[in-house]
């Protein structure tokens, strides 16, 4: 998992508050969850936890704002703490120093300097990072129904966090993401993996197709030839990128036990598996499982979702499957082909349909469970813990 940092900025002067959080906001191993302009909304947001940075825009009154930074000082030794200022004497760098902070950045900022300087402040607190979430979703055999079930997964996950969800199509061959969303991407991964540079954050914005529903798209390539220039390395490292720059990641992959999806796996916190209660896919989730986990995939993260479930319907059981798979269903799907169908057809997400649709309540439910991440809270606590826990997204 990619470590990120969680961010709340001070800045008591309005009219910089745009500047700040865009030159903030190129550090892609920074999230901006809240952005304030006194110490009691300061005191609020840092008291409900999860927070390991904090920025202080020292102007336009730096005393007064070196008085907050004591004070956070003292209640919050573990924090790290970076001041900004216009003023480039020696006393208006040393007073926020002597109050406490960390590192000290001049205005206007240097992307370089403020790298270093974060990078410096987190070395010495030692902080707890929030980890990002990747999920691969993957089948037993064709035609189970696992892009979309990754894409109303992205959907529901951007709904619930109020963060865009990075969602990636690799079938490189005969992936149909964008469809799923009637969307045509003018780039796609060949496009990102080939670009010739380094991968940062304004290439990876470039290349993902932003949706009006919290997910961002990369999509597969444009013609099926493109696939052989994408080797398992380059899969890594497009990934590792996506994990640095996204909260959570949902990747939409073929099903197989080859280099490049286990270059995805292996990234994984969650590797769902997708099947139906049927023979031979109960088999073959079996020999899935077995062979990810002898390429190194840790079993404990490899989880079996059941789609287009008919309770009572067919002599297979879910006690069948787990016997043969030694493991209970992550989450089990109800069956509705002819709704979700018609959601594909028309290229939008089952929620677009009906919000209160049995399948979306489902994959709702999923979603939920991965971004509590492992919490014991009921389903509706974690997911209103998830939105109340983002005070400004970005």
């Amino acid at each position: 998992m990619a470590s990120l940092l969680r961010a709340c900025v001070y800045n008591e002067e309005t009219e910089a508050s745009d500047t700040l959080l865009s030159q903030i906001g190129t550090l892609n191993f920074v999230r901006i969850v809240a952005e304030v302009s006194d110490p009691e909304a300061l005191a609020t947001s840092l008291q409900g936890g999860g927070i390991n940075l904090v920025f202080f825009h020292l102007d336009p009154n730096p005393a007064r704002v070196a008085e907050v930074i004591e004070h956070v000082a003292l209640k919050f030794p573990s924090l790290a703490l970076i001041a900004i200022s216009h003023a480039t004497e020696p006393e208006a760098i040393l007073a926020p120093m002597r109050a406490g902070c960390d590192q000290f950045v001049c205005e206007p900022i240097d992307h370089n300097d403020l790298a270093t300087a974060v990078a410096r402040a987190a070395s010495k607190r030692s902080l707890d990072e929030v980890k990002s979430r990747c999920v691969c979703v993957t089948g037993a055999s064709g035609g189970v129904g696992t892009t979309s079930l990754a894409a109303n997964l992205a959907l529901e996950i951007g709904s619930i966090t109020q963060q865009a969800c990075a969602l990636v199509d690799m079938d490189f061959q005969f992936g149909d993401l964008a469809m799923n969303f009637d969307c045509a991407p003018r780039f796609t991964f060949y496009d990102l993996a080939t670009s010739g540079a380094d991968l940062d954050r304004d290439i990876l914005e470039s290349s993902l197709a932003p949706l009006p529903c919290n997910v961002s798209l990369l999509a597969r390539p444009e013609q099926i030839q493109q696939d052989a220039a994408l080797t398992a390395d380059i899969v890594h490292r497009v990934i590792e990128v996506l994990t640095q720059n996204y909260e959570n990641v949902v990747i939409d992959l073929p099903g197989s036990v080859e280099p490049r999806s286990v270059a995805a796996m292996g990234q994984a916190d969650y590797v769902l598996l997708v099947c139906q209660l049927i023979v031979p896919d109960i088999r073959n989730t079996k020999r899935y499982i077995d062979a990810l986990v002898q390429e190194g995939i840790a079993d404990d993260r490899i989880h079996v979702v059941v789609n287009r479930w008919q309770p009572n319907v067919g002599r297979v059981t879910i006690k069948d499957l787990e016997d043969a798979v030694r493991r209970p269903p992550f989450a089990t799907i109800p069956s509705d082909y002819h709704f979700v169908a018609q959601s594909i057809d028309f290229g939008q997400p089952i929620a677009t349909d009906d919000t209160k649709n049995a399948v979306r309540t489902a994959i709702r439910d999923m979603a939920v469970r991965i971004i509590g991440d492992g919490d014991t809270d009921a389903p509706e606590q974690v997911e209103k813990k998830g939105l109340l826990g983002r005070l400004l997204g970005k």
